[in-house]
């Protein structure tokens, strides 16, 4: 009993994780955090070293960004993974080797798997309520197949 809300809780989070690309998004912001991490410069000394150091905030920045729209707007993973693949590409050029190339290749790989990923269709959904008299009988009957009349050119 005091463990319902947690098992409803997290049965609720299995369902959402399970409707979006969430590995990928998830390695897309990953990939972000890294780069950020391997310059670990303050904002007001990268300023002053140039675009070298500005473009892995701007990198960084546009990785996290992808990996939350592909959260939160799952029918667009196709965009957000490519887009997360050239990010990846340009980051590897212009910002300290793409944080160290980690960042490069965790962008590629969860850009890869948001590209690729494909929505699962939900189960039906039961009927709810009560069958009424010979309820079976019909629905056994609805499902044989009819045969077609002969051809008759």
């Amino acid at each position: 009993m005091l463990l319902s809300p947690l098992r409803r809780s997290w049965e609720a989070w299995s369902r959402w994780r399970r409707r979006r690309p969430f590995s990928g998004g998830l390695l897309m912001i990953l990939a972000g955090v890294e780069m950020v991490a391997v310059a670990g410069l303050p904002v007001e000394l990268m300023v002053h070293l140039g675009v070298g150091s500005v473009s892995t905030l701007l990198f960084a920045g546009m990785l996290v960004v992808l990996g939350l729209i592909t959260w939160c707007t799952p029918n667009q993973h196709v965009i957000t993974g490519s887009l997360a693949g050239f990010v990846a590409l340009g980051a590897l050029v212009l910002s300290n080797l793409g944080g160290l190339v980690i960042g490069t290749l965790l962008a590629l790989v969860g850009g890869g798997l948001a590209f690729a990923w494909r929505p699962v269709a939900r189960p039906p959904r039961r009927k709810r309520g009560r069958r009424g008299k010979g309820g079976a009988a019909k629905t056994r009957r609805a499902r044989e197949t009819v045969p077609l009349p002969p051809y008759e050119p």
